[in-house]
């Protein structure tokens, strides 16, 4: 299906290499067999674009020069030869990781696992900071079109949250629930709980300002400054979120777990050294469940609790820039003075 915006070039944003980024022009993107062409409307932000920009992440997990961008939301702008089921226009969002489709893990419905070697939209293949990008229709995800298209950006690391919830059953109605971590992993956490009735939802967090977003999002209780050490708050919990990518918020996690409770680590420390006592998880006998990227069933998921209107993450958007003030945005994200919670950018 032939396009009508008549584009030649398009504007993103490149990650040459480590602290070398801009806004630049480059060739129109076209779909390709079983590709589709996508205008992105938003695009979030998150840790792993700094540590893109910084050189940080393993360079098995990094390309450069590279267009990043894995959380978005878009507009169908033109279908690839061999592609049916979408339209011009459609409201959608798709899976990142662009797995090998053969392998154990990809066969058992895991392909966030896959065997193969690592490839994702925004870090290994071009993502959503430009006018226009390609993606396999396989991994295409379509929305309703009464929906906001802005909040639908926020699906990608809500199904992160939701795959690893996923992996350990969703808890059962009446349970106590805490969650380690006040970012927007956190709260994501907190609104698919709260789908769950728990009798506790409690939120752990560092940050007085975001105790709001915390009630907002479900929390029974939001605790600032809490260690997890507290007797009350000890052995407690059925099951434990983790999301604040440090090695003592694991920590915490463990230590608020009752025995035969189940922890689940969404966050990635980036520390070289081991900081969980195997002891107490061996003497509690706790399931430790770790999370990496986001299943095709949680997608699935996530996407109908988003057209359901069940999920709307739209209050956690707290800053909106237009693509040439891509590097403003990274930079508000980055300074821990600006109380920011989701950072969009709009490239079109």
């Amino acid at each position: 299906m032939d396009r009508t915006d008549g584009l030649t070039a398009v504007r993103a944003f490149v990650v040459s290499g480590p602290g070398r980024y801009g806004v630049v022009e480059l060739t129109d993107p076209r779909p390709g067999p079983g590709e589709v062409l996508i205008a992105p409307a938003a695009v979030g932000i998150c840790g792993s674009d700094l540590e893109l920009l910084a050189g940080q992440r393993p360079a098995d997990f990094a390309c450069y020069p590279i267009v990043p961008g894995h959380e978005w939301s878009g507009h169908v702008v033109e279908l690839g030869a061999g592609v049916d089921g979408l339209e011009v226009g459609q409201p959608v969002v798709a899976q990142g990781v662009r797995a090998c489709d053969r392998c154990d893990r990809c066969r058992e419905g895991r392909s966030n696992l896959c065997a193969g070697a690592y490839a994702e939209t925004g870090f290994t293949h071009p993502g959503a900071l430009a006018q226009r990008m390609t993606v396999p229709v396989a991994l295409v995800h379509a929305l309703p079109a009464d929906r906001d298209i802005e909040p639908a950006a926020l699906i990608e690391p809500a199904a992160c949250v939701a795959s690893g919830l996923l992996e350990v059953g969703m808890p059962a109605a009446g349970s106590r629930v805490a969650v380690v971590g006040d970012g927007p992993l956190g709260l994501l956490a907190l609104q698919l709980l709260r789908l769950h009735t728990p009798a506790d939802l409690v939120m752990l967090g560092h940050r007085p300002d975001r105790v709001g977003y915390g009630e907002a999002c479900g929390a029974t209780a939001v605790l600032v400054g809490a260690g997890g050490t507290e007797p009350e708050l000890r052995g407690r919990f059925d099951l434990v979120v983790e999301a604040t990518n440090s090695a003592p918020g694991a920590a915490t996690a463990l230590a608020l777990a009752r025995r035969g409770g189940t922890v689940l680590l969404l966050g990635i420390s980036g520390s070289a050294r081991p900081a969980l006592d195997p002891d107490v998880i061996s003497l509690g006998q706790l399931r430790v469940q770790g999370a990496f990227a986001a299943a095709p069933a949680a997608w699935r998921l996530v996407v109908a609790l988003y057209a359901a209107g069940l999920f709307d993450p739209g209050a956690l958007i707290t800053h909106r820039f237009e693509l040439a003030e891509t590097p403003t945005a990274l930079a508000v994200l980055g300074d821990r003075g600006v109380k920011t919670l989701k950072v969009l950018i709009r490239p079109n």
